[in-house]
């Protein structure tokens, strides 16, 4: 199912600003929200705040996201309050009703792979499922750790094309619930 993730990057900051927020590494980090946030500190000194949106990627979507996300930051990082947002961008990511990445053949489709449902690590899991892919497209035992939930195809999410527009309500409960 395909659901928008936003991500605003700061300018770069000072150490002085990192401190008074008591930002120290480079590690990246999330919170445990149902819309959680995930951050980390750039190598340029940027900072990079990211979160799920909303179902669907319209104008209207986007604008509200938009709004959300700099409160959502100046919440989280109150002493970055006032620091300018360079970059932001917006998109859909493929959400896996088992909440997991599928890497394997496609069924019904002889000869042919696939690799998707990363809920939003796409770079890192991408590149670990590309390696993957190309071990079992020739016919190799993958050489690296391919855990079976990874091999399960998902099952479909139920309603059909009604899926997202159903999804609205629970949606709105669970940011209620990370109020």
């Amino acid at each position: 199912m395909p659901v928008q993730s936003s991500i605003v990057v700061t300018r770069p900051l000072s150490q002085d600003e990192l401190t008074a927020q008591n930002w120290t590494g480079e590690q990246m980090a999330y919170n445990t929200r149902n819309f959680l946030h995930y951050f980390r500190l750039l190598p340029d000194q940027r900072f990079l705040f990211g979160m799920r949106g909303g179902l669907f990627a319209t104008n209207t979507n986007v604008r509200i996201i938009k709004k959300e996300i700099r409160r959502d930051f100046q919440r989280t990082f109150p002493e970055w309050a006032n620091v300018d947002i360079e970059h932001e961008w917006y998109g859909l990511l493929c959400r896996n009703r088992s909440r997991t990445p599928y890497v394997g053949p496609i069924h019904n489709m002889l000869g042919a792979f696939a690799g998707f449902g990363y809920h939003g690590n796409g770079v890192a899991m991408a590149s670990y499922s590309g390696a993957l892919l190309s071990d079992l497209v020739m016919g190799k035992t993958p050489d690296l750790p391919y855990a079976k939930p990874m091999r399960t195809v998902p099952k479909r999410f139920p309603l059909g094309s009604y899926r997202r527009h159903l999804l609205r309500p629970l949606y709105q409960w669970m940011a209620w619930r990370d109020r």
